[in-house]
């Protein structure tokens, strides 16, 4: 098996479950959640360069999995679609943990691609603004503004989670992996 055949296969063995969920918490849907953590494997391996280790195969897919997502809302939004699911739609009473988990994930999805990508990487990876903003290449302030605007969305459509976008600027992980391409930062 070539170099990156072995590391395909390692990043599937031992991240493969943790890359589907990140994907899910994005999504919401498990068959798109599949399909996105193909399309980034697709995306990183296609090359047949392997990135050096799992940790860096991992970022690497992860990255792909963020931009496939934002890509995927911004083809869909060119060629829009009727989703009858939208009006059956209802909002649970989040008095267990369960009720709170689902009221979480449907407030989630309901926002906009950057501002999901944005308060997913904060709080589910737990990165900051300044983190985040050089993972997807964008100026800190408009992280701290997607944060702002995502948390207000979801205070006003499903209630307080208590989110603080305050937080962003300089919470997170101390250390996280910065994948970089060819033409700049990503």
């Amino acid at each position: 098996m070539s170099g990156w055949g072995v590391a395909l296969d390692r990043v599937l063995r031992e991240r493969g479950g943790a890359l589907f969920a990140y994907a899910y918490v994005l999504t919401g849907d498990p068959h798109t959640a599949e399909d996105l953590v193909q399309e980034a494997l697709v995306r990183v391996f296609a090359r047949g360069r392997a990135p050096e280790t799992v940790d860096a195969a991992h970022a690497y897919v992860k990255r792909a999995i963020q931009t496939s997502s934002i890509d995927g809302h911004r083809r869909a939004r060119a060629r829009p679609q009727r989703d009858d699911r939208v009006a059956d739609r209802v909002s649970p009473d989040p008095t267990d943990a369960a009720d709170l988990h689902e009221a979480l994930m449907d407030a989630v999805l309901s926002l906009p691609p950057r501002e999901r990508t944005c308060v997913v990487m904060r709080y589910l990876d737990g990165l900051s603004a300044v983190a985040i903003a050089e993972q997807l290449g964008l100026a800190p302030g408009s992280v701290r503004r997607y944060l702002h605007d995502g948390i207000a969305t979801l205070r006003r459509t499903h209630g307080d989670f208590g989110l603080d976008p305050r937080d962003a600027a300089d919470g997170g992980a101390a250390h996280h992996v910065v994948i970089t391409a060819k033409g700049g930062a990503r």
